[in-house]
């Protein structure tokens, strides 16, 4: 599709539906306590279903201006979010991932967090949504550049791998409000925690290169 003008971009149904859900991710993720986990999983499988689809089928986007963009989510935000989700999962939090899915090379597997990559995308949407509300539109565009661009290489790939993990949860026997055996509880918990921010800003360093 042909890039289009500020003002079509910004009337374009998928940006316009995009921007709603991932408002509603965002508010969703902050209020995780509210729900049972059961509900939880199913609220997270319809707003990830929906904001790939939408960004998939957004128009091509450029940027308006070489400004870097602000960012407003912190550790302490991007902690907040990971502890809600991951208490809320619990015994169902991690599960095992492999890198590249598509490699033809072999490659080793690794224990990953749901709450991890629901933080990750909390980041990057809550950036995006605070930059659009502004209001202003070579902010605005210059925003929905970087979540697309963001899509592409960084918070997309998570989304996908924890749908995958979601779905199976969901449309399986496993029984979703089990809880985590007191035994299994990580008392170094505060420590992973930090361990897996200072990760995650490495990870936007590379991405930002």
């Amino acid at each position: 599709m042909e890039d289009q003008s500020a003002q079509d971009l910004f009337n374009n149904e998928m940006v316009t539906t995009f921007v709603t859900r991932a408002a509603e991710y965002c508010t969703f993720v902050e209020n995780a306590g509210n729900f049972s986990k059961g509900d939880f999983v199913q609220k997270a499988i319809r707003l990830f279903s929906s904001l790939y689809a939408t960004m998939a089928e957004m128009p091509d986007i450029t940027n308006a201006t070489d400004s870097v963009n602000e960012k407003f989510v912190n550790e302490n935000d991007w902690h907040r979010i990971y502890n809600q989700v991951n208490q809320k999962l619990g015994y169902h939090d991690d599960y095992v991932d492999v890198y590249d899915p598509v490699a033809k090379e072999d490659q080793d597997v690794s224990i990953v967090s749901l709450g991890d990559n629901f933080a990750d995308i909390y980041q990057d949407l809550k950036d995006f949504v605070t930059l659009y509300s502004k209001g202003n539109e070579q902010v605005m565009q210059d925003a929905l550049w970087e979540c697309r661009m963001s899509f592409e290489e960084f918070w997309g790939p998570r989304l996908l791998s924890a749908l995958r993990v979601l779905h199976r949860l969901f449309f399986s026997e496993e029984d979703l409000e089990e809880e985590q055996p007191e035994e299994d509880q990580d008392p170094d918990q505060p420590a992973r925690d930090n361990w897996l921010f200072e990760k995650k800003q490495e990870q936007y360093k590379k991405k930002d290169k």
